[in-house]
């Protein structure tokens, strides 16, 4: 078919990466399936002449198909999930937004909903944010929200840390979160209704207990309270 690139051989002898670009895509692959490289797009099997009778898996690699949760008020409303793009230099990891148990088509795609790609968490939660006032309401609510973001430049390792902290962020039981408003857009933008992350509002390196990460339309968590922006 045009538009989709050929099967090819993998590398016999490290079957988990992708044969063009050695990018790790699979981490327990299957002689008798196809899968697609996350970084470069590249289609690969062990049998590449039966691709037609293989089960196509599809991207595979556990870091960019993980859910990363973002409730609303403590709720499910979406998520945020990782995606690789571009090679070398030029590689971009970027953020993809999902809304959960969307109507839209109820027995396809395990009821979500894709929303955007961006470069940024935080962008992505703006994406999310648009969606609950366009779907939480009979009229947008173009009101501000307060996000709670995973940190993901804050270097947990560094001198400043403490031992006690370290062993909180390896067990899983402390994060490091950015506080910040999620503002609309408005008239006349071209984006009007729509929310972005206002980043002068933002306060980085924040640690807190883990399982924070989320958009709160009243309230900040308690832990992160003093560091939220006022709306």
């Amino acid at each position: 078919m045009p538009g989709i690139s050929p099967v090819i051989d993998w590398n016999s002898n490290k079957a988990y990466q992708c044969p063009r670009c050695g990018h790790d895509t699979v981490a327990d692959p299957s002689k008798w399936a196809v899968y697609t490289c996350c970084n470069c797009g590249t289609r690969f099997a062990r049998f590449p002449r039966l691709q037609r009778f293989l089960r196509h898996a599809g991207i595979t690699c556990e870091w960019c198909t993980k859910r990363h949760p973002v409730p609303v008020d403590g709720k499910p409303f979406g998520f945020l999930r990782h995606r690789h793009n571009g090679r070398g230099m030029y590689a971009q990891d970027q953020v993809e937004a999902w809304l959960y148990d969307t109507d839209e088509y109820p027995d396809h795609s395990d009821r979500l909903r894709y929303v955007n790609t961006t470069s940024r968490r935080a962008d992505a939660m703006a994406d999310l944010a648009h969606w609950r006032s366009f779907l939480g309401r009979q009229e947008d609510d173009p009101s501000p929200v307060l996000a709670v973001v995973a940190d993901e430049e804050f270097y947990k390792y560094g001198p400043e840390v403490t031992e006690e902290q370290e062993d909180g962020f390896r067990n899983g039981t402390l994060e490091v979160y950015g506080v910040g408003v999620l503002r609309a857009y408005a008239p006349p933008h071209r984006r009007r209704g729509q929310f972005y992350a206002a980043d002068e509002t933002f306060t980085w390196g924040l640690i807190a207990p883990a399982g924070l990460e989320g958009i709160y339309t009243q309230q900040v968590p308690e832990p992160l309270e003093a560091h939220a922006s006022q709306l």
